[in-house]
């Protein structure tokens, strides 16, 4: 009888532990955990939403846009890189983007601080106008863990080649900014 409970209890652990050991199906993807290297951040700037700041003819009239950019935290506004583009059509320019036409110039430029991203609009005449259509920004947030490469010389491409490797790699991810309010 003692035989017939021992072999019994051992059949029902080998069964246990078999079973135990088949994989199931597998989960959603969990939140991406701490110390990503780096994050690229797309932003729409709409033309109706450019805000005037000061008065025309002022020496710093100009128009601005901000968005929600909590991924720039103290230790990444204190450590970091933070590196902005404006895309039109198929190009892709450094900010700050000087435009010049006939003795005009516009500029488009990028500000931030500790949770917040910004696009300037400034005319040399002073007498800036808001742009007329949507403005399209990338940002790209580069955190002093990504290692000791010098990112500042890459171009756009070159830059956001080595940012998607990185992805690849499960060590960054990319992000959508929504309109501050």
């Amino acid at each position: 009888m003692k035989k017939l409970i021992v072999l019994l209890l051992g059949l029902s652990i080998a069964s246990c532990s078999y079973e135990s050991n088949v994989p199931g199906p597998v989960g959603p993807q969990g939140p991406p955990g701490p110390g990503l290297s780096y994050r690229i951040i797309d932003a729409t700037a709409l033309f109706e939403n450019w805000l005037p700041f000061n008065n025309p003819g002022e020496i710093d009239y100009q128009y601005y846009q901000e968005f929600n950019a909590p991924e720039i935290d103290q230790y990444t506004f204190d450590n970091g890189l933070v590196i902005g583009y404006q895309i039109d059509g198929g190009t892709t320019y450094t900010l700050p983007n000087t435009i010049n036409f006939d003795g005009y110039t516009r500029e488009f430029s990028l500000y931030y601080g500790v949770g917040y991203v910004g696009f300037i609009c400034k005319d040399s005449d002073l007498q800036s106008t808001p742009p007329d259509v949507d403005q399209y920004f990338k940002v790209y947030i580069v955190n002093p863990s990504s290692g000791k490469r010098d990112l500042s010389g890459m171009s756009q491409t070159e830059l956001e080649l080595y940012l998607r490797e990185m992805k690849a790699e499960g060590s960054a991810r990319e992000i959508n900014l929504t309109r501050k309010k």
